[in-house]
């Protein structure tokens, strides 16, 4: 006799599992790494989840008998003055155990990259890849790879030396004004408004001789009175800011001094910004564009993608807790790839 299956048969409980995220972080008084620090904070508060936060331009690793490595944080906590007034050695240290472990990059610099690196050697699941960072701290990079997945930009060119500046300019369209773009920085740093061919040579030349393998962009000026960061989790638009330009300057960054505000998006905003996201391959990303002239019907400008995007404002803004959102999304196997 047939037999009618109950509904509760075709459900797959997800088991949600203990695990420690582990944080490497490069902090500086310019970026003191106060994403790391929320996130430390917010796991308290969820069962099964630990965070551990590891400074890499102080810490160093060890590897134990069974094999694993263990990273171990010698910082020194300063006064006013840059007197050392502690010192903080955690010689028991965090033992990596790969499949209770998810490793987080924040930041970008090289001591970072090469301590995931050897993380990964671990086996460990890591946000975001090494191929994304790649493909996102380097705007060249970052302009390829969107450029052939079709997504709308400013036109952009690289420039590598002043004997084809000429053909740069043409990619662009011949008009000034201009940015010009260090092919690496971040929170509008390396980016520079060029309003004639004069001062573009005078700059190149600069740059040139601080550093002649810099490598340089220029790009088309649109003119905005906003941009919008678009917080990306899981292939997920989880959060908005609009951010306006800044009087008298043409940079929008909020690390420039800049008060955001929520962002509607349209769908044809929130479907773009996600695809930028699968072009570079990442799991949580802050994509950046400027809307526009017709935002219902026509594509936004992607501006560039930070792999490692900070939180500021994010939470009260959205009405949401994203740092609650990365820890519990975890808790979840299946979401570690």
């Amino acid at each position: 006799m047939y037999r009618m299956e109950k509904f509760s048969d075709f459900i797959v409980e997800q088991k949600e599992e203990p695990y420690t995220l582990l944080l490497l972080v490069h902090s500086t008084p310019d970026d003191p790494n106060k994403t790391g620090v929320i996130l430390e904070k917010e796991s308290k508060k969820i069962d099964g989840v630990d965070v551990y936060q590891f400074e890499v331009n102080l810490g160093y690793p060890t590897i134990n008998e069974k094999g694993n490595m263990v990273l171990h944080n010698h910082v020194f906590e300063k006064d006013v003055m840059g007197e050392i007034i502690k010192e903080v050695h955690d010689k028991k240290g965090f033992e990596i155990i790969p499949d209770k472990t998810v490793c987080m990059i924040r930041g970008s610099s090289e001591q970072v990259y090469r301590f995931a690196d050897t993380v990964r050697l671990q086996d460990v699941y890591t946000v975001n890849s090494r191929l994304t960072h790649l493909l996102c701290d380097d705007k060249w990079l970052n302009y390829v790879v969107m450029k052939k997945d079709g997504l709308n930009q400013p036109k952009t060119a690289l420039i590598k030396s002043e004997r084809t500046l000429d053909v740069a300019l043409k990619q662009i369209g011949n008009k000034f004004p201009i940015l010009l773009k260090t092919a690496k920085g971040t929170q509008g740093i390396g980016v520079i408004f060029i309003e004639s061919e004069k001062s573009l040579i005078a700059t190149l030349q600069l740059i040139n001789k601080l550093d002649e393998n810099s490598g340089v962009l220029i790009q088309e000026y649109i003119k905005t009175d906003y941009d919008a960061r678009v917080m990306v989790f899981d292939n997920e638009v989880v959060a908005t800011l609009k951010r306006p330009v800044l009087k008298g300057d043409f940079r929008s960054n909020i690390s420039q001094g800049v008060e955001p505000t929520k962002l509607e998006l349209t769908d044809l905003e929130r479907s773009e910004c996600i695809k930028a996201a699968k072009s570079v391959k990442g799991k949580w990303l802050g994509v950046d564009f400027i809307p526009s002239k017709n935002r219902e019907t026509e594509k936004p400008y992607i501006i560039e993608i930070n792999s490692s995007p900070g939180t500021g404002h994010i939470n009260e803004l959205n009405n949401i807790n994203i740092h609650k959102i990365i820890l519990q999304h975890f808790k979840n196997r299946e979401n570690w790839r």
